[in-house]
Order: structure tokens, then sequence, then C-alpha cells
């Protein structure tokens, strides 16, 4: 007898330790999440367009990647590599807002970056090639600088990027 008591008491601490919580639980409303109303946003076609303003920066960047290159050439394979692409990217966009004729001069001093790059990216920079890219580099940052500054270059821009300029001597 006193066994099925302790027994029986046993099992009524543990059904009242374990309780109907879980019933309880099962049977309570919930709170709904709040309903989020959607953001509207009026888009703006944005009208692109070389102006004098875009060629002087992409000129800046190109003069300032190029300057880096040329001053931590062979330090650094990862920073050699990030400057040539920047200075070929920035010629690119440079080329892309110039009348078809003055685009393809610039065309020229393009490829001969693109064969820097191609030793710069194939080849580990020895004493020879880390002169010849140091001197290709020199001779095509002055012919730039000569040829595609701003104020020879200004009445060669495109009006847009679709078409040639009007205005063009």
């Amino acid at each position: 007898m006193k066994k099925t008591l302790y027994v029986l008491l046993i099992f009524l601490i543990l059904l009242n330790l374990t309780g109907c919580e879980a019933v309880r639980k099962k049977f309570t409303r919930k709170k709904k999440p709040p309903v989020k109303t959607p953001h509207i946003y009026q888009v703006k076609k944005y009208e692109k367009r070389p102006t004098p303003d875009l060629y002087k920066k992409h000129y800046a960047f190109w003069m300032s990647w190029h300057s880096e290159l040329l001053r931590v050439l062979g330090q650094n394979k990862k920073k050699d590599k990030r400057c040539v692409e920047e200075i070929l990217s920035n010629l690119k966009d440079m080329r892309s807002m110039l009348i078809s004729r003055k685009s393809d001069e610039l065309t020229p001093h393009i490829e001969k970056l693109s064969k820097v790059k191609d030793i710069i990216f194939e080849e580990d920079l020895t004493t020879y090639n880390k002169d010849y890219v140091k001197r290709a580099l020199e001779r095509e940052e002055r012919a730039i600088k000569r040829e595609f500054n701003f104020k020879k270059i200004k009445d060669y821009l495109k009006e847009n990027f679709d078409g040639e300029s009007q205005s063009a001597k």
C-alpha cells in the first residue's frame, strides 16, 4: 500500500511539474504580424551622355593610376595588376566619349598598354621586363598627355554615347 501511495505521489508530482502548458499554449491566439505597406519608388530615367566633366574625371583617374603603377612597379604583383586594369578601363571610357576619328587615334595607345598588361599578368617581372614595362609606360604617358588632354580634346566629344557629335571639327 505504501508503495502504491509513493508511486501515485511521484506520478502526481511529475504531472504537476509538466502541467498543461503545452495544451494552454496550443489553444491561445497568436498575434498576427503587422502588414507592411510596400514602398513605392518613382524611377527616374537619367540621361547619361559624354560631358567635359566626365572626360576630365576619367582622365584624372587614368593619370592617377598610371603614376601609381610607375611608382610601385614590381613591388606588389596584385597592385600592378589592379593598376594596369584601371588604366585600361579609364582609357576605354575616354575612348567611348570621343568621336570615331579621335577614338581611332587613342586605340594604338590602348593596344600598347594591353601588351604591358599581358607582360604583367603572365610573366614575373625580371629586371629586363621591369625596365621594358617602365619605359613603355613612360612613353605612353607622355603621348597620351600630349594628344588627349582636355584642352585639345574638348571639341571632339560626342553629343551622346550612341552617335557622333555634330560640332566636331
